[in-house]
């Protein structure tokens, strides 16, 4: 039976392939994949390091010099700091009790 078997060289051939072609897609598809992720922390890395840079820039500019434009004001100031009262009104939930502005055709 055996011997049969072993003269069926296409049938050797697709099993062998059968067995390597999903092993070497696994591999193929790793390697991609690696690559993509090394590429990828590579940028993080440079785009890390450039923020730091401009982190330390900032950092060391103690104040605004004489040639720097005036910032602008922010709309709040010390009068606006607090929001004044509203008042409640007088007839909170009773509009639905008195019925005198309702037309006569809705009661």
């Amino acid at each position: 039976m055996w011997s049969e078997l072993a003269k069926d060289a296409g049938g050797i051939a697709l099993f062998v392939l059968w067995l390597v072609l999903p092993l070497a897609y696994v591999v193929v598809l790793g390697r991609r994949y690696v690559r993509l992720a090394r590429e990828a922390a590579h940028e993080a890395v440079w785009a890390n390091d450039e923020i730091q840079a401009v982190l330390e820039d900032l950092q060391d500019d103690e104040g605004p010099d004489e040639g720097d434009p005036p910032t602008v004001p922010t709309a709040r100031t010390e009068a606006t700091w607090e929001l004044p009262r509203v008042q409640p009104p007088e007839r909170a939930g009773k509009h639905r009790l008195d019925r005198s502005e309702v037309p006569s055709c809705l009661k």
